[in-house]
């Protein structure tokens, strides 16, 4: 039987809450953000996934929210504030979901999260009890997110946060295609800190073939993998990254910045002959 999921615990063990912003940490946006959920609940794990996400870059807040949130508790609230749109009429949202909220604007920043996980709701955040008596039109992840994810994590219910909503924003995922010949047509999703280019093109889709050619930015690579430092220094190669997604790397360089590679840019796997 299936592990029944709470997503409303007691007051008195409130589960934790996840940050990710595009502040960085020269100024006080994260700590006021803190400090208004601990003011609210102070007993609450806070933990920080991230506020290094390139300013605006919603795409790259979605992906890594991806990749971190299946590795934290059950019941876990999320706060994702990447918000280009702050002070407009874009919706401020939580996501329930089988396990976890995710709160945020409603601007694709869940995008991963709809395309990866069951949905029980989303509302609308719209009750001012649960938000700071004066909310600043550029601030809301101080005045409206921070407070509110607080509440929802000592077990306020969805209802009393605002309205059921549906529709949500999203942004196209590109998928990746086999063609006739057994090539596999993908796309750079993301780059890390380290500069390797993550795909699209999954492990499962490479285990069709023992030996693989993948092309990127009119470069063959042929060399592919286990771990990075069985690569020579300096070598550009391939790997199934921890996410299980086809990475080209360069050991201990950038190959982002070698291959002048951004996000959307065609990768192609061809089965070695």
């Amino acid at each position: 039987m299936a592990k029944p999921v709470i997503l409303h615990p007691p007051r008195n063990n409130p589960p934790p809450i996840s940050l990710i912003t595009d502040f960085g940490l020269s100024d006080g946006y994260v700590g006021a953000m803190k400090g208004v959920i601990i003011d609210i609940l102070p007993w609450v794990q806070v933990l920080d996934i991230t506020h290094d996400i390139r300013p605006q870059d919603i795409r790259q807040a979605a992906f890594v929210l991806y990749t971190a949130a299946p590795h934290f508790p059950e019941c876990t609230v999320h706060l994702v504030v990447v918000d280009p749109g702050v002070g407009t009429d874009r919706r401020p949202i939580a996501v329930y979901t089988d396990s976890a909220v995710f709160v945020g604007p409603d601007n694709g920043v869940f995008t991963w999260i709809y395309k990866t996980q069951t949905v029980r709701e989303i509302r609308e955040l719209t009750n001012p009890y649960y938000m700071r008596s004066k909310v600043s039109p550029t601030f809301h992840g101080r005045d409206l997110f921070a407070p509110m994810a607080a509440h929802i994590a000592a077990g306020v219910p969805p209802a009393s946060i605002g309205p059921a909503v549906g529709a949500p924003v999203t942004f196209d995922i590109p998928e990746p295609k086999v063609q006739y010949d057994g090539s596999i047509k993908g796309h750079a999703i993301h780059t890390d800190f380290f500069g390797n280019i993550i795909t699209n093109i999954t492990e499962e889709m490479l285990a069709a073939s023992p030996n693989w050619t993948f092309e990127i930015s009119g470069l063959e690579v042929r060399t592919f993998r286990k771990a990075y430092a069985y690569a020579r220094e300096g070598q550009i190669f391939a790997l199934i990254g921890s996410q299980g997604f086809l990475e080209i790397a360069i050991r201990n360089g950038n190959a982002a910045q070698r291959l002048d590679v951004e996000r959307c840019a065609p990768v192609t796997a061809r089965p070695a002959s």
